[in-house]
């Protein structure tokens, strides 16, 4: 056999070594990337590590009620009256809703339908519905939803037929007139940014509470003209605060939902740049504007937008997610029935 037939047969032993160590290789990662979906993964997040899981576990699914049915919520008093803001609050999204926003508008209709995909929940709360339309998706999704919401006119302009039913009713958000642990899931959809800073404690006290297990929300970092954005702060704000009333952040459905520059090639260059938040109460970031084109709401609402805005130091790209799980544990939950 002559040296060259030799080196080439060696050269294809060595190739096929090369390829099978590669095989393996791919194999053991895509193994792995199946675990870290559906068990857990150590992660280090700066000088912090935490362990992260599925974002629908089976522990999520002791800590539910029932997923059938239709039994309304349990009211902390029979004919509880409705907390309310001052007219002066109260009137800017009465006017809002009946001068300013499209009809049909529904923000959180771009993402509640892929929430029950992920998630596991049959009673919820749509916190801030608006004119109802989160609470009439949910439920042709066979959900059994209910909303809160402060404008009175909106819901008799758009939802009278949802008042009659009781599905919806008025109601601000920092006092809330549900027993604890009603709502497997409190929905909200860009929302908790028109808080005022003075309920913003009590209102996420509030959506902790009468939820069982999750808070599934957007809430809008960005500034706006009209001054509706009245409580702008960062994500480790807002993180934090619902630490403090017991809800942990759901790492794993946040990293599936929060699209970022590393979805968008090529990655625009950011412009018109502002700086929101309170440098005493969170601290000022960064929220610059990127060309990217996208349909806010329903497609009934024809709101197709050329751009969207993106926070410089993650590199989120809005509408931005917060997904919380409530700290509770199987044996309260069966105690709380």
């Amino acid at each position: 056999m002559s040296k060259n037939v030799l080196m080439s047969a060696h050269f294809l032993i060595v190739l096929n070594i090369l390829g099978f160590a590669m095989f393996c290789v791919l194999y053991l990662n895509s193994h792995r990337l199946h675990n870290d979906m559906h068990y857990s993964l150590q992660v280090s997040d700066n000088s912090n590590s935490y362990q992260i899981y599925a974002w629908d576990t089976e522990e999520d699914r002791q800590l539910i009620g029932p997923q059938h049915g239709f039994e309304p919520p349990v009211y902390t008093e029979r004919q509880p009256p409705p907390i309310l803001e001052s007219a002066k609050y109260t009137n800017v999204y009465d006017r809002a809703w009946t001068h300013d926003y499209p009809r049909l508008s529904c923000w959180g209709c771009q993402f509640y339908g892929k929430l029950a995909e992920l998630v596991s929940f049959h009673t919820v709360l749509d916190a801030g519905t608006g004119n109802g339309m989160g609470v009439r998706m949910l439920r042709g999704l066979g959900k059994n939803a209910y909303g809160i919401e402060l404008s009175e006119i909106a819901l008799k302009q758009d939802a009278n037929d949802l008042l009659n039913k009781n599905w919806v009713r008025q109601c601000s958000l920092r006092k809330l007139p549900y027993a604890d642990n009603q709502f497997d899931a409190v929905l909200s959809a860009d929302v908790l940014e028109h808080l005022t800073p003075d309920i913003a404690d009590a209102t996420v006290g509030e959506l902790v509470r009468v939820s069982r297990r999750h808070v599934l929300m957007s809430i809008s970092l960005k500034s706006v003209t009209d001054g509706k954005h009245t409580l702008l702060r960062p994500r480790s704000w807002w993180h934090a605060i619902f630490k403090k009333h017991g809800a942990e952040v759901n790492r794993p459905l946040l990293r599936a939902l929060q699209l970022t520059n590393k979805s968008v090639y090529p990655v625009p260059s950011p412009t018109q740049c502002q700086y929101p938040g309170n440098a005493k109460d969170g601290g000022v970031y960064a929220c610059c504007s990127i060309q990217n084109v996208w349909l806010v709401g329903l497609a009934a609402q024809q709101n197709v937008r050329n751009f969207r805005y993106i926070t410089l130091a993650n590199g989120e790209i809005e509408p931005w997610y917060f997904v919380f799980r409530k700290i509770r544990n199987a044996s309260n939950a069966l105690l709380d029935g």
